[in-house]
């Protein structure tokens, strides 16, 4: 089940759902159903989830993208200066104020009249409207 909230949008003046998470797990909680769900031990899929920024760090600065097959692809991308440069040889790295890492999630889908689905979304998912907490504005 997941759960959605409302939001107020000032520049619309309209109401609009937002998600809400109720909580946060980590890799020690992601490793742990893993192994419930293969032959692999929470140990041994806790080494692997602890190499991939490393690897995947390492791929991204030799200019690759990378790939994993059922979550999505992921590359890098730059944050630039508002105003450009009049010409292609003025082009540089002096433009960029930042390097971002970019998520790309995986599809299914014959992509016919649209219908594509994100891989990471259940197709059974059930949304239950979660009330404001006290302290939560919307």
């Amino acid at each position: 089940m997941a759960f959605f909230g409302k939001k107020f949008i000032k520049v619309t003046e309209k109401w609009v759902p937002v998600v809400k998470s109720v909580s946060n797990y980590d890799a020690k909680r992601l490793a742990k159903d893993i192994e419930k769900e293969s032959t692999v031990s929470q140990t041994d899929v806790m080494a692997v989830l602890n190499a991939i920024p490393n690897v995947m760090s390492r791929y991204l600065a030799e200019g690759h993208s990378v790939k994993l097959d059922g979550i999505g692809s992921f590359f890098l991308t730059f944050e630039c200066k508002k105003t450009g440069v009049d010409s292609a040889e003025e082009v540089s790295m002096d433009q960029v104020t930042n390097i971002k890492v970019q998520f790309r999630p995986a599809m299914r889908g014959s992509g016919v009249k649209g219908k594509f689905a994100n891989t990471l979304i259940a197709d059974d998912i059930e949304w239950t409207y979660l009330p404001p907490a006290k302290a939560d504005s919307g």
